[in-house]
């Protein structure tokens, strides 16, 4: 389902135009903050795993699949963190002794 650039919010999307709902609908039928969704749904907002829980449970996926399309989205954005990567830069590797 989820390709490789794809965004949380855009899977999101996706599943509303799939199964006809938008934020209100969803909100109602998950049990959770219509801004939330929309928050997600625009990639302003991450994925928790209570909504991770809920999304899985009502689209019928595993909390996984949510958690990792997050960390993915998050990790390509990390990725491109130039101030992030000079840190990482200097860090050295733990040494045993």
């Amino acid at each position: 389902m989820a390709k490789k650039n794809q965004t949380p919010g855009s899977i999101l999307l996706g599943l509303f135009d799939k199964y006809n709902l938008n934020c209100n609908r969803l909100s109602r039928e998950i049990q959770c903050s219509q801004t939330a969704l929309r928050l997600i749904s625009l990639d302003r907002s991450r994925i928790t795993i209570s909504i991770a829980l809920r999304l899985a449970k009502y689209f019928g996926t595993k909390p996984e699949f949510w958690l990792l399309a997050q960390m993915n989205y998050d990790l390509a954005i990390a990725a491109n963190d130039k101030a992030l990567a000079r840190t990482l830069k200097k860090i050295p590797k733990a040494r045993k002794k």
